[in-house]
């Protein structure tokens, strides 16, 4: 299984991305990082030179780069771990009264999911891990 993980250098992404690799021999994984202040490829220094590890630098926010990155990588999973958690974050890019609050201005806007629903209409169902 090829798993994208978003937001794969911060402290839990880069620590659920050692433990699949760890954990499930035969599956891959695909980190897409914009390396922000949460984000440090230092956090995955061992996984360089494996096989299994992919890095891409990209924001979660460019539509036309993650879609690059499904067409290449053809994901089966995606898990997103990419979000400013500090509330002094918050503060600093507040989020419009109509927009629904998460802890990412990009998943507010809703460009990854509409790059998984046509990566998902191309004949691959959503399904759980096992």
């Amino acid at each position: 299984m090829r798993i994208l993980v978003a937001g794969g250098a911060g402290f839990i992404g880069s620590n659920f991305i050692r433990y699949l690799l760890g954990a499930h021999g035969g599956w891959s994984v695909v980190n897409v990082d914009k390396l922000t202040y949460a984000g440090n490829l230092a956090n995955l220094e061992d996984m360089a030179g494996e096989p299994r590890y992919r890095f891409h630098r990209a924001d979660i926010c460019d539509a036309a780069g993650i879609a690059r990155i499904f067409a290449e990588e053809k994901p089966e999973a995606v898990v997103n771990f990419a979000a400013e958690t500090h509330v002094d974050r918050s503060i600093d890019v507040p989020v419009a009264p109509s927009e629904p609050y998460t802890s990412s201005p990009g998943t507010c806007r809703s460009r990854p999911t509409r790059c998984t629903a046509r990566w998902g209409r191309r004949g691959t169902s959503p399904r759980s891990l096992p």
